[in-house]
This record gives C-alpha cells, sequence and structure tokens, in this order.
C-alpha cells in the first residue's frame, strides 16, 4: 500500500511537489474527519478499547505528519511566493506560513487529551476536545483552502513572458 492511500502512513511528497501537496491534503482531510469521529466516539461510548487503539493511532500520525507536510511547503510553495517580487504573493506566504504556527498550537492543545484516551485516562472533559477538534478541523479546512485557490497555482504557475 502506497503512502498516499494509507492514512495511517506519514506524508509523502513525491518530486512533483504540487502534486504530492495536493494529495497529502486529501490524507490529512480523512484523518481529520477520524479525529472528529474519534471525539464524538469519546463523548458517546467513553475509553472502549477501539477508542484507546484510535486515540493512539491519530495522536501518532498528527504528531508527525503535518510537521513534515508543513515544512515541505514551506520549502517548495511558500519560497517561490516569497521569491517572486509580488506583495500579495508574499503576504499570503507569510500569513500561510503563520498559519503553521496556530495549526501547531491547536494541535498542542488536542494532544494531551488523546495520549490520556489512549493510556484508559479521561481528566479531559468530552465536550472541549469536540469543540476543540471543531476548531482545529475548521482552521485546516480554510488553511488548505487558501493553499489549493491561492498558494499552489501562483507557486506552480508557468512562467510568463514579459510584453515587448
Amino acid at each position: 500500500m502506497s503512502a498516499a492511500s494509507d492514512s495511517n502512513a506519514p506524508f509523502a511528497t513525491p518530486s512533483l511537489p504540487h502534486a504530492g501537496l495536493l494529495e497529502t491534503h486529501h490524507t490529512l482531510r480523512t484523518m481529520l474527519e477520524r479525529l472528529n469521529q474519534l471525539a464524538a466516539d469519546i463523548a458517546d461510548t467513553g475509553l472502549t478499547p477501539q477508542v484507546r487503539k484510535e486515540a493512539g493511532a491519530l495522536h501518532a500520525w498528527f504528531a508527525q505528519a503535518p510537521s513534515q507536510h508543513h515544512a515541505d511547503e514551506e520549502a517548495h510553495v511558500f519560497s517561490r511566493l516569497l521569491a517572486c517580487g509580488d506583495a500579495e504573493q508574499i503576504h499570503l506566504a507569510k500569513r500561510l506560513t503563520a498559519d503553521h504556527g496556530w495549526l501547531d498550537v491547536n494541535w498542542k492543545q488536542i494532544a494531551p487529551s488523546l495520549l490520556a484516551a489512549r493510556d484508559n485516562y479521561q481528566w479531559f472533559q468530552p465536550a472541549e476536545l469536540i469543540a476543540a477538534v471543531r476548531l482545529f478541523t475548521r482552521m485546516h479546512e480554510e488553511h488548505m483552502e487558501l493553499e489549493e485557490t491561492q498558494a499552489l497555482p501562483a507557486a506552480f504557475a508557468p512562467p510568463t513572458r514579459p510584453q515587448p
């Protein structure tokens, strides 16, 4: 099974970063769906063995894969936008880089609850976890939308010829 089709595998960025980054966004959306389902399951059924296993798997994935993906975006996409000389594209690259920091902060609010669930400790409030996961998901969706509709097309657009 390839890393792109295995939602437990870390992101893999092939030699064509644009295609690889879009592919990893698809994987991330799947993982966010699983994270939302996990939060709902904790509230509905508590820490069953299956819930605990899923909490561990999701923690392991989110603790590693997004940071590598963000590093790839910053190296292959945002660097192009920063170098293009266009003020709007430079602003977009800076905003998306800042988003990566905020997504990391949000993850750090969720991660301890997943570790606790994995280890069969429910010191956290399920409703607060649901709210945090929803915010985390919404922030990712908005961020990926900007990348897919603005940053990636701008960074990988064919060069334009100067007008004579």
